[in-house]
């Protein structure tokens, strides 16, 4: 997902230069965020669920694998992000991108389901 294909999205389906242009900085970040989770996702299908650590003073043990809990949270920005974008579309647009969309960014649960498929 691009910036320039969402703005286009917008433009084709009718959404006001004013609401556009309000929309700019969200589009901005929800391509910038798209881009990073498919870098993210690389790494995280790679990488282990937990990770040792050693924290010095008697502290180590096995901890959540911090790539996850970055993932996750670059995820749900880019979920609100989309929100507001697809909220700004007539209904049957939104429609229309909800079953294009190919380049749909995964959660951490399908990129774990998809190493056990």
């Amino acid at each position: 997902m691009t910036y320039e294909g969402i703005m286009e999205t917008l433009a084709e389906a009718g959404v006001s230069e004013a609401r556009q242009r309000m929309l700019r900085p969200i589009a901005e970040n929800v391509a910038f965020m798209c881009g990073k989770l498919t870098e993210s996702r690389r790494d995280l299908e790679a990488a282990e669920l937990t990770v040792e650590y050693n924290n010095g003073g008697g502290q180590e043990g096995i901890r959540e694998n911090p790539l996850i809990r970055a993932y996750e949270a670059l995820w749900k920005s880019y979920m609100v992000g989309m929100s507001k974008i697809l909220d700004a579309l007539p209904a049957e647009s939104r429609a229309k991108v909800e079953q294009e969309e190919p380049e749909r960014p995964q959660t951490v649960l399908e990129i774990i389901r998809g190493r056990h498929a």
